[in-house]
């Protein structure tokens, strides 16, 4: 959303906007997380773009991630984006 679109718009009406697509994000973060271990399998090294709980783009790189979204004509801040590590991180205490 342009910024000039967010002066236009009401506080209530940006407010809503804004807490449905943190809710939308959030939701495909916390499928990531979920579904880290049938992701690692495919995209192993890779980012991904999830939208919608379904992954739309992979790369090996941050900038061709974006680019491919770019190119798509849609927006970055729609996608939740991760980087898929080869092996599960372990955290020692």
């Amino acid at each position: 959303m342009a910024l000039v679109e967010i002066k236009k718009k009401t506080d209530s009406t940006f407010n809503k906007e804004l807490m449905e697509k943190y809710h939308r994000l959030r939701e495909d973060f916390l499928w990531i997380i979920a579904n880290k271990d049938k992701l690692r399998t495919k995209y192993a090294k890779k980012y991904i773009a999830v939208e919608n709980k379904k992954v739309k783009y992979a790369s090996t790189t941050i900038e061709s991630i974006i680019s491919k979204i770019l190119r798509a004509n849609r927006n970055v801040e729609d996608f939740a984006i991760e980087y898929i590590e080869e092996h599960p991180t372990n955290l020692l205490f």
